[in-house]
C-alpha cells in the first residue's frame, strides 16, 4: 500500500470545502493534461447526485464505458456489472469511518493528529481509492497513483478558482446532456505547468466498442477437436462478468490483513444443450493472471467430451468474440441473435442469489433485476407465473380430500382465472382419484368432469352432460 502523502489530504479538503458539486453536474466533463501529457477525463460528483466524489478517469475507454452506461435504452443490474468491471479511474470519496479500511483509516488517523483536526459529521473522511479494468475499487498500490492525483487536483483547483472568478463555466467543462446524439466530442481540458493554467481541447469519437477476447487456438488444440465426433447439436452460450470480486489464492496480505492487490472480476460461460436444456458446462475464471484460461480449457474439454456441434448460437459481443475464430477453424455454425429470452432466466438467478448473499432485500433485488422483465410476456415472467401456478394447483389438490377450505380456493382459483386446462397431468391424476374414491365439493366435481371430458372426449364435448350419470 501507498502511504497517501499530507499534501493530497489537503487538497482533498479544500476541494470539500470548494462545493464544486454545487457548480458542477456529473455529466459535465472536463480533462486535466498531466506531465506525461496524457488526458485525464474528470467528473464531480455530490449534492443531488449522491455524496461527494471525484472521479478521474484514467483511460479513453473508461469514459466510453460511463458513456455506454448512461446512453443505454435500459438501465439495470447487468449494464451496471458490465460498467464496473470496465472502470480505470483515480477516485476521491467521502465516508465515515466504518467504510474504510483498517490501512487507511490509520493514515487518516496520523494526519488529524499531525493537522490537530476533529472529524466532524458525517461523510468526513477522504478516501483515495484507485479501479483498474476487471478489478474491484482498491487502496493505492504505487507511487505514481498519489503523484497523478494529487496533480491532477491541484489543477482541478485552479479551474474551481477560475469558475468562481466569473469565467463562463462553458470555457472549462462539456456537458454531455447537449450532446447526446454527437459522435465526436471536444472536452476542454486544462494544464498547469506550475506557473500558468493553459487551455487546450481532447478530441474523443463516442461508439467505441470494447475489445473481447478471442482466445488463439494453436493447430494442435484444433486438431484434436476436430476428431471429436459431429453431432447435430445445438449449443446455447452466455458470457459475461461476475459481480462478485474474488482475491487471487496466492494473493499477498499486508499487516493489515488486506489484499495488496485489488480483488477481481471473473468471467463466468455457460454453455446449453438448446434441445434439453441441459448445462453442459458452466465455468469460471480461476485467477486474474489469465481470466479466460480456465474457460477455454472446459470448452475444449467439452467439445472432445460431447463432440462437436452443428450451431453454437450467442447474443452478446464478449460470446461471440470467444467462439468466432473456433467455430470458424471447426466448420461449426455461429448464430447471432439479437436477444435469446431463455437465458435471462439464468443470468437473473445468477445475479439475485449474490446479491441474496451480499444482503439485499427482495425488494432491492426485485427492484434491480426485475427492470429486465418488465414485459409480461418475457419467457421468465412466464414460466415465474407457470411455476408459481403449479405450485398453487399442486398444493391444493394434494390436500383436496381432508381440506374442504382448500376445495373451494381451488374452485375460486380456477374458476376465476379459467386454467383448468392449465392444470399438470399430475395435479389433474390426483383430482381425479378424488373424485373416484371420495365424496367431494359437487362444484369442483363438474369443473374435473368438464375438464376430464375435454381431455379424452375433445370432439364429442358437450356442456349440457348429467353430472348424475357420468362416469369415468
Amino acid at each position: 500500500m501507498v502511504m497517501i502523502p499530507d499534501k493530497l489530504f489537503d487538497l482533498a479538503f479544500e476541494f470539500k470545502s470548494a462545493k464544486p458539486w454545487k457548480m458542477l453536474h456529473p455529466a459535465q466533463f472536463f480533462a486535466v493534461i498531466l506531465s506525461d501529457g496524457k488526458p485525464r477525463f474528470c467528473q464531480v460528483f455530490g449534492g443531488s447526485s449522491g455524496k461527494p466524489a471525484l472521479w478521474i478517469h484514467n483511460s479513453e475507454q473508461s469514459v466510453q464505458a460511463y458513456l455506454r452506461m448512461v446512453h443505454s435504452k435500459q438501465v439495470n443490474f447487468y449494464s451496471k456489472v458490465d460498467y464496473l468491471v470496465e472502470q480505470e479511474a483515480y477516485i476521491l470519496s467521502f465516508e465515515n469511518k466504518a467504510a474504510m479500511a483498517p490501512s487507511e483509516l490509520e493514515a487518516m488517523q496520523k494526519y488529524l493528529k499531525k493537522r490537530e483536526l476533529k472529524p466532524s459529521g458525517s461523510g468526513f473522511y477522504p478516501v483515495f481509492r484507485n479501479t483498474t479494468c476487471r478489478h474491484r475499487t482498491w487502496m493505492y498500490r504505487d507511487k505514481a497513483d498519489a503523484d497523478n492525483t494529487l496533480a491532477c487536483l491541484q489543477v482541478i483547483m485552479k479551474l474551481m478558482e477560475q469558475i468562481k472568478s466569473g469565467e463562463e463555466i462553458d470555457k472549462y467543462v462539456l456537458d454531455l446532456r447537449l450532446h447526446s446524439h454527437d459522435k465526436h466530442l471536444s472536452i476542454p481540458a486544462t494544464s498547469f505547468n506550475g506557473l500558468k493554467v493553459s487551455n487546450e481541447v481532447v478530441n474523443l469519437t463516442v461508439g467505441n466498442k470494447p475489445k473481447y477476447y478471442q482466445p488463439k487456438w494453436n493447430d494442435l488444440q484444433i486438431a484434436r477437436m476436430k476428431k471429436a465426433k459431429k453431432t447435430g447439436a445445438i449449443w446455447v452460450a452466455d458470457q459475461g462478468p461476475l459481480p462478485e470480486a474474488l482475491i487471487n489464492e496466492d494473493a499477498k496480505m499486508n499487516e493489515y490483513g488486506e489484499a495488496i492487490k485489488a480483488p477481481y472480476f471473473p468471467e463466468m460461460m455457460a454453455v446449453f444443450d438448446e434441445a434439453s436444456g441441459e448445462l453442459l458446462f458452466m465455468e469460471t475464471s480461476t485467477s486474474d493472471k489469465d481470466i479466460y484460461g480456465n474457460i477455454t480449457k472446459c470448452l475444449m474439454s467439452t467439445i472432445m467430451e460431447m463432440g462437436c456441434p452443428m450451431t453454437v448460437r450467442v447474443r452478446n459481443d464478449a460470446t461471440e468474440a470467444m467462439f468466432k475464430g473456433l467455430c470458424s477453424k471447426l466448420n461449426i455454425k455461429l448464430d447471432r441473435r439479437e436477444s435469446i429470452p431463455e437465458l435471462d432466466d439464468f443470468r437473473c438467478d445468477i445475479h439475485a442469489q449474490w446479491m441474496e448473499g451480499q444482503g439485499f432485500t427482495e425488494e432491492e433485488i426485485t427492484q434491480e433485476l426485475g427492470k429486465v422483465f418488465d414485459d409480461p410476456d418475457s419467457v421468465p415472467s412466464k414460466r415465474k407465473r407457470e411455476s408459481n401456478r403449479t405450485e398453487m394447483l399442486a398444493s391444493i389438490a394434494d390436500s383436496l380430500v381432508e381440506d374442504q377450505d382448500a376445495a373451494e380456493e381451488f374452485i375460486r382459483y380456477v374458476s376465476s382465472k379459467g386454467i383448468m386446462d392449465k392444470v399438470p397431468d399430475m395435479v389433474f391424476d390426483n383430482l381425479t382419484d378424488a373424485l373416484l374414491l371420495f365424496d367431494i365439493d359437487p362444484d369442483l366435481e363438474k369443473l374435473v368432469k368438464e375438464e376430464f371430458r375435454r381431455r379424452y372426449y375433445e370432439d364429442d364435448f358437450d356442456d349440457d352432460f348429467d353430472d348424475g350419470e357420468d362416469e369415468y
